[in-house]
């Protein structure tokens, strides 16, 4: 198994609703169970799946040849054949600026986890960006989740709800 799975990174869950928060600066993204006004990403597990959330930004550095930190997403959510990149935005702007980097920060972050990791387990693959702050945008991302999904076979949703099947 890779180093990027270390309990050190992750937290667990079976809870039914619960939220993935970043809001601690230059800390990792981690899972709250009690206070949904700190959640930015809120989770519905309606069957209570066991949900290991590994978090990669502030925690796994993955660099570029000249040294340079790459740039990442918050973490990965993964349960029985499913994992979930989320990268999480605080953005009241333009959607188009905030959401552009955002697919940036994912496509990378999948690209260079898939060099790492054997992927064949997981066949469910999904990308979420998250953003409490402008919801159900799917609609006028459907030209980025289509191209998303082309160009890495994970399926792209941008909004703030993640649902868990």
């Amino acid at each position: 198994m890779s180093d990027i799975f270390k309990p050190l990174y992750q937290d667990n869950t079976n809870s039914q609703n619960f939220g993935i928060c970043d809001d601690k600066p230059h800390q990792r993204a981690y899972i709250d169970e009690i206070d949904g006004q700190k959640w930015t990403a809120v989770v519905r597990n309606h069957y209570g799946r066991q949900i290991v959330f590994t978090a990669i930004d502030n925690c796994i550095e993955f660099n570029k040849a000249n040294g340079n930190k790459e740039s990442r997403c918050e973490g990965i959510l993964t349960f029985v054949n499913t994992i979930i990149f989320v990268e999480i935005k605080e953005r009241k702007d333009d959607a188009k600026i905030w959401a552009k980097k955002a697919d940036d920060q994912l496509r990378n972050s999948i690209r260079i986890i898939q060099a790492k990791v054997n992927m064949d387990a997981y066949l469910v693959k999904k990308a979420y960006i998250c953003n409490r702050h402008q919801k159900n945008l799917n609609e006028s991302h459907a030209v980025r989740t289509k191209r998303f999904q082309q160009e890495t076979g994970y399926i792209l949703r941008v909004e703030n709800r993640i649902t868990i099947d």
